[in-house]
């Protein structure tokens, strides 16, 4: 009975132990899904009133604290144009203007689901308090409340994987309390060796028929030149 008593006691110690805090899930999923620099290739398909409106495939090169560039490669009409995202600035390039057009964080992102200020990072553990709502089997439930006044969502609700300790769901949040997009995560691949979601789609809530699945295809973790992410050397 006391060999029983002490097994079990030492289960429940070591199942406490390795418990994660709020703040050591948020830190960890930020872990698995950043990279330090590479090229990744997506497809974007925007969904209006549930028919597929249009398809955008583009290349992305990244850079942690120097910058994200997305270079369109389809349709037609589209090629050649480029965005440029470095800290809170944001340029987009087209080959028959000369100079860069500044965009607004608020923007919709090519009039898809997106606003251009969801392409920005979201810096989720400096930005917000982190406590966990439930916990199942499956995965964490966490609740985020901004601390930072700018940030675009005052408030996040995100399911976490709890064996990779990567988002299902998030539902953003206004000032309000009214929820105006859930983005979901889904078909996990392996890119680079890590385990990612290789489906991402953005649903508006004033309008659930208008989505954005974005699908990436390809990721590589490879060495960017910190020139590429001068506006000056893209209107080039």
């Amino acid at each position: 009975m006391k060999k029983i008593l002490t097994i079990s006691l030492i289960f429940i110690f070591s199942t406490n132990l390795f418990c994660l805090t709020a703040d050591e899930i948020v830190e960890t999923m930020d872990k698995n899904l950043m990279f330090d620099e590479g090229e990744m290739m997506i497809s974007i398909l925007d969904y209006k009133e549930g028919r597929l409106y249009k398809t955008l495939k583009a290349k992305i090169y990244y850079k942690k604290d120097k910058g994200t560039l997305m270079e369109f490669l389809e349709p037609q009409r589209e090629k050649g144009k480029k965005i440029l995202l470095v800290k809170d600035n944001m340029w987009l390039f087209v080959p028959s203007v000369s100079k860069p057009l500044r965009l607004s964080a608020k923007d919709s992102f090519m009039g898809t689901s997106f606003s251009n200020r969801d392409l920005m990072d979201f810096d989720l553990k400096n930005d917000y308090i982190a406590k966990v709502l439930q916990e199942t089997e499956k995965y964490y439930k966490l609740e985020l409340t901004a601390t930072n006044k700018n940030v675009t969502y005052p408030k996040v609700i995100v399911d976490v994987d709890k064996e990779y300790i990567l988002p299902i769901k998030e539902g953003l949040y206004t000032l309000s309390g009214d929820l105006i997009k859930i983005i979901e995560f889904s078909e996990l691949k392996n890119f680079s060796g890590k385990i990612r979601p290789s489906i991402i789609v953005v649903i508006d809530m004033l309008n659930q028929k208008n989505y954005t699945k974005v699908v990436l295809e390809n990721l590589q973790q490879k060495q960017i030149k910190d020139t590429i992410f001068s506006p000056y050397v893209v209107a080039k």
